[in-house]
């Protein structure tokens, strides 16, 4: 499961995913990087055009202001123009992006693809989409891929996504998942204006990212799950458990694993 809440300022949405806080100062992007802050991962892309700054702030924090005619997704709400909040990922084999969308703003993301249904959970109604970019930027480059989407029928800025259950949805409508790459808590903005902050935190009771039936990757729960290591002690779900460096926990609470990133980076999922 993910959680997120969210404190808007003027107008909002932004994205990060988790891991256990450390003292850290706070840093602010404005040009497209990854990496790591207070133990989370983080994710910033932009177009380069437009006035955006994004802000990585203690723990699962992260805030954005953003203006212009620019296009950019980030990640540690509610939207004012063409933005939006959600949880947003990667696959590869096969390639793909996706979002679980909580809330947007004057332009709903799913315009133009194709409704392959809809899921009930956490409280509300999905409509489940797909749509196909052609020759866009990815995590593998210039690449044509599809995008799926579950977008919420009431929107909300705050709660919990149960994201199995929209992975088992889109398997059951016949969209396939690869290996997971990333996921995080995202705010994208597109020819708006707008300011957010929001904070990511997990939880570690059952269900969650599971995978649900697809080949899942880093979010099958299964293998190294904590194995009895399930207390306090242990990262929650989508804290670091591991890495080049690290000195925390390396089990998971119960209900996630631990799932190597890279030399520098594992986390619970």
């Amino acid at each position: 499961m993910v959680n997120f809440s969210t404190l808007f300022l003027a107008a909002s949405t932004a994205a990060l995913a988790a891991a256990a806080p450390s003292i850290e100062k706070r840093q602010t992007l404005t040009s497209s990087a990854t990496g790591i802050h207070n133990g989370y991962y983080y994710s910033f892309w932009t177009d380069g055009q437009g006035n955006i700054r994004f802000n990585l702030e203690s723990g699962g924090q992260y805030s954005v202001t953003w203006s212009g005619n620019g296009n950019w997704v980030g990640g540690k709400g509610r939207p004012n123009g063409n933005s939006y909040l959600a949880v947003y990922g990667w696959t590869r084999n096969p390639l793909i992006e996706y979002y679980v969308v909580e809330s947007f703003g004057t332009y709903d993301p799913s315009t133009g693809a194709t409704r392959m249904g809809s899921v009930t959970t956490d409280g509300g109604t999905y409509n489940i989409y797909r749509s196909q970019r052609v020759n866009a930027p990815s995590i593998e480059g210039t690449s044509t891929f599809y995008q799926y989407w579950s977008v919420r029928t009431a929107k909300r800025t705050g709660g919990t996504v149960t994201m199995a259950n929209h992975f088992n949805a889109w398997r059951q409508a016949g969209l396939q998942l690869g290996t997971h790459d990333y996921q995080i808590v995202a705010t994208e903005g597109y020819y708006s204006s707008g300011s957010a902050t929001v904070n990511v935190g997990g939880s570690a009771t059952g269900g969650g990212n599971n995978g649900g039936g697809n080949n899942g990757g880093g979010n099958n729960g299964g293998g190294n799950n904590g194995g009895g290591n399930g207390g306090a002690n242990c990262s929650p779900r989508w804290g670091q458990c591991g890495g080049q460096g690290w000195t925390g926990p390396t089990c998971c609470q119960s209900g996630s694993t631990c799932r190597f990133q890279n030399n520098w980076y594992s986390q619970c999922l």
